[in-house]
């Protein structure tokens, strides 16, 4: 199972997948296809369900500004 996470633009997402890559886990940077109302530019990380905590916990304590996270 996997989830998305919501960023505000594609710099950010990048920097995100960066520096997620450092800390051991690969997300992959993509658009959502129908992005809505708050979501930014629609550019998300995906990435697999077993590490959302850890990955929520890494972006937030490196000032990562997430928008949102929803299954998929």
């Amino acid at each position: 199972m996997s989830f998305v996470i919501k960023l505000g633009s594609i710099t950010t997402a990048q920097n995100a997948n960066k520096l997620l890559l450092k800390n051991g886990i690969v997300t992959k940077v993509s658009r959502l296809t129908n992005p809505k109302a708050g979501d930014g530019c629609g550019y998300v990380l995906r990435a697999k369900s077993a590490d959302r905590e850890k990955i929520i916990h890494i972006l937030n304590n490196s000032g990562i500004n997430i928008l949102g996270v929803e299954n998929e």
